[in-house]
């Protein structure tokens, strides 16, 4: 926009020139932003997708049995209760300790025997009841 003749603007009425400090270069995602003495919110980490995403990359441990969905549902539920109690993002380290609390090897569901099973898909959160079980927070 282009100034009028008559108004003589100075330099600290200027909009674009001020003696305030530049200001800093915001984050893209700013909500990302942790602050290391504020440990409420836990740490920054790939969401509750990422424990499905270890999940079906391991699913050929139990392909061949007949209720590979309902075994996946219970191992993702046992992994996200573990990093939800602890606060932060699913790891595959989550993921290899379920594994080895219920002793699930290639074609062998170890601890999720049909019973188990059949209780396990009466449940809401299929897979809540092995807590009581095993300790999954250790």
């Amino acid at each position: 926009m282009s100034q009028e003749p008559n108004i003589n603007i100075s330099f600290k009425e200027s909009t674009l020139d001020t003696d305030l400090p530049v200001p800093r270069r915001m984050p893209s995602r700013p909500a990302e932003y942790v602050n290391p003495n504020f440990s409420s919110y836990g740490n920054v980490g790939p969401d509750s997708g990422f424990a499905m995403k270890i999940v079906n990359k391991n699913s050929e441990l139990w392909s061949k049995h007949g209720r590979k969905k309902l075994i996946s549902n219970v191992i993702l539920n046992l992994i996200l209760y573990r990093s939800s109690h602890f606060g932060r993002a699913p790891m595959s380290k989550d993921f290899h300790l379920v594994l080895g609390l219920l002793r699930i090897t290639q074609n062998n569901t170890g601890e999720l025997t049909d019973e188990v099973l059949d209780v396990c898909s009466k449940e809401k959160m299929q897979g809540l009841h092995l807590n009581k079980i095993f300790n999954f927070l250790t």
